[in-house]
């Protein structure tokens, strides 16, 4: 049976702060990016997301029934290059559509913008992400032994 999902986009708000922190965690854990001993992760910038997601840059949450599932943003790195950040959905909802409506979102924000590339990171063992970004049109451009990184032309 398939499942349904009634999820929604829309721009983080601070509320949203720990729930963003957990869904990040848990995604990394489940897919054995950190392991499962380690402290919850405390990565700066989720402490800083209007401050550093701000001006030609934003960072959007996929809520269902109120709870964070999802989380995309863009950060402007200059030069016309965009960066896609903190893209992260649920395992159980992954193949819901929620990613592709995260990514979608974040990829006509971009173009709205003007950004003329979007580039991206992902650790190498998240294999799945790296199937659904080069199915968006992502091309591989370098690795090196933790990451890929990707690029999309606007």
């Amino acid at each position: 049976m398939e499942k349904t999902s009634s999820f929604k986009i829309r721009v983080f708000g601070l509320k949203d702060t720990d729930q963003v922190i957990d869904v990040i965690d848990s995604v990394l854990r489940d897919i054995k990016v950190i392991p499962e001993s380690s402290d919850r992760i405390d990565d700066e910038d989720l402490f800083q997301i209007p401050q550093i997601y701000c001006g030609r840059g934003k960072f959007w949450v996929a809520t269902e029934n109120g709870k964070v599932i999802g989380t995309v943003a863009i950060r402007d790195l200059g030069n016309n290059i965009a960066k896609l950040n903190r893209m992260f959905v649920l395992v159980n909802h992954h193949g819901s559509g929620v990613g592709q409506e995260l990514l979608n979102t974040a990829i006509i924000f971009a173009k709205d913008q003007k950004f003329s590339e979007v580039i991206l990171n992902t650790n190498v063992l998240m294999h799945r992400a790296h199937h659904f970004y080069e199915k968006n049109g992502f091309v591989k451009y370098a690795e090196n032994t933790d990451e890929y990184h990707y690029r999309l032309v606007l």
